[in-house]
């Protein structure tokens, strides 16, 4: 029975690391494998990095497509950090879509990079294209630092 967990473990863990251009690792202190439903559930202190990102949060769930078993989508709950080059941002929850390569930050964002910041309750980083779109509700408008 451990030999079966081991070998489904070893076989979802593949199709993530498979799913990128490039090695990702993901730790935690929990991982919960859902084959019905194709979804990988990553608790407790989760750490995912590969050579240009890096990102931690309490909580990583990674969906798969039902029909290649590549990835559709990874999100990150709770104290969510991104790191990717000199650029740090933080948020309640994160989004990767990988066909689309967009990151998407929701609920106190914050955008550091050197002494600049933004703060912000939503950011949508297009990595392809290089942009990034941030926007607040009415009542909570986005502020940003600049220092020269």
């Amino acid at each position: 029975m451990l030999r079966t967990i081991f070998n489904i473990f070893i076989f979802y863990f593949l199709f993530i690391l498979n799913s990128f251009s490039e090695e990702l690792k993901i730790t935690s202190d929990k991982l919960e494998i859902d084959r019905s439903n194709k979804i990988s559930i990553f608790t407790g202190n989760v750490y995912l990095y590969n050579k240009d990102l890096k990102l931690w949060g309490e909580k990583l769930t990674v969906f798969f497509n039902e029909e290649d078993d590549e990835i559709k989508e990874i999100q990150a709950e709770k104290n969510v950090k991104i790191i990717k080059q000199e650029i740090t941002a933080f948020g309640d929850k994160g989004f990767y879509i990988p066909q689309l390569n967009v990151v998407n930050l929701r609920g106190n964002v914050e955008v550091q990079e050197n002494k600049n910041y933004v703060k912000c309750d939503e950011l949508v980083l297009d990595i392809k294209n290089s942009t990034s779109i941030m926007k607040s509700a009415s009542s909570n408008r986005v502020e940003a630092f600049i220092n020269n």
